[in-house]
């Protein structure tokens, strides 16, 4: 289902939106009927949570995409390891097509064509972007609790990130920080954007808000004020591959540039947003699904619409799977971001003084 449409439907654009979301809203009420089940089961521990004789850190949201999951991930990635912890990330690898448990080591380097072509379709592109691009350790697999204990008995992990995890509640966690973005009212899937009602949000322990600032500190409870931070995304660099290694090139590139863009997002705005701050002349742009497998089709449509333009600019996630289809020289870039988190500090402290309360108070595995 394209992102740009369904988006358009949540937000009532025209009648048909309107109707369409009408149409869907019984299916919501469904839904947020069955998710309450569930959490109320999870809540009574009537449904059983498997614990990890390591810290886990989750890492999610309320909604459909668009708060900086990813990049928030990686952010306490790196900072946790600058304090000398050893960090491994876990993800479901969404839309993989290998159901087993499937570990990505930590890699700089740029592989061969063949090979990543086959990681994103055993791992999925965001856990394969996490360990190319930026040298994370990745546990890749549904039951992330098994995925944790493979890792364990391959190398010493002292705490681990749980990437997309507040809905992932099979796994006991010690730290819940829940990230709140630009859609803070509205259904429940498929009419609206929301996993869980908002009520849900007692459940975290920390906020970092990335978008409705004002609205979304209307709606966290009065004790969760000093447990709340504010980030934004960044851009900070243009990305390319060239033999055996990335290369960064200066943002100043975009500089009146004309600029072909490729996306496979769930909402592409805010990335047309970092790069007109540039001055760049955004002249085409070609939207996909999120995750969105590239074909030769789709190659053959990007060089097409690019023989016009200065630059072809994507995501760093999208460069991974366009990176076996030929290019011009330097022409193929992705646009790198960053999460950057006001008194980050105050929160990377929080979490590492749960991460040594684990350690001193540590259990078996179950």
């Amino acid at each position: 289902m394209n992102g740009v449409w369904i988006r358009g439907v949540w937000e009532r654009k025209g009648f048909s939106a309107r109707l369409f979301r009408l149409l869907l809203s019984p299916v919501s009420c469904f839904y947020r009927f069955v998710v309450q089940v569930r959490n109320a089961l999870y809540s009574r521990g009537w449904i059983r949570v498997h614990a990890l004789p390591k810290a886990v850190v989750s890492i999610g949201n309320l909604t459909v995409g668009g708060t900086g999951k990813t990049p928030s991930c990686l952010w306490l990635a790196q900072e946790l390891t600058k304090r000398g912890f050893k960090v491994a990330i876990l993800s479901r690898g969404y839309r993989r097509r290998d159901f087993r448990s499937f570990i990505l080591q930590a890699q700089g380097d740029v592989a061969a064509s063949a090979e990543t072509d086959l990681d994103v379709s055993a791992a999925g592109d965001e856990p394969l972007m996490m360990a190319r691009l930026y040298g994370q350790t990745v546990g890749v697999g549904k039951n992330r609790h098994r995925t944790a204990r493979d890792l364990l008995s391959e190398q010493d992990i002292d705490v681990f990130l749980l990437d997309d995890g507040y809905q992932h509640r099979q796994l006991k966690r010690d730290v819940d920080l829940l990230l709140l973005g630009i859609d803070w009212q509205g259904w429940m899937l498929p009419a609206g954007p929301f996993r869980e009602p908002i009520s849900s949000l007692r459940r975290a322990d920390y906020f970092l808000v990335t978008g409705a600032e004002e609205s979304w500190k209307a709606l966290i409870p009065t004790d969760g004020a000093k447990r709340c931070f504010t980030g934004s995304l960044t851009s900070v660099a243009l990305v390319g591959f060239g033999p055996n290694r990335w290369k960064e090139y200066p943002l100043s590139l975009l500089y009146r540039s004309k600029i072909l863009t490729v996306t496979g997002i769930a909402d592409p705005k805010g990335f047309y947003r970092m790069i007109q701050d540039w001055e760049a002349d955004i002249i085409e742009t070609v939207e996909f699904p999120d995750h969105h497998s590239y074909a030769a089709r789709d190659w053959q449509r990007i060089n097409r619409l690019s023989r016009h333009v200065d630059l072809i600019v994507t995501t760093e996630k999208d460069l991974l799977k366009l990176m076996r289809f030929p290019f011009a020289k330097d022409k193929l870039l992705a646009l790198r971001v960053a999460m950057t988190v006001e008194k980050g500090d105050v929160l990377v402290e929080a979490v590492v003084e749960r991460i040594r309360k684990k350690a001193a108070n540590a259990s078996p595995v179950e």
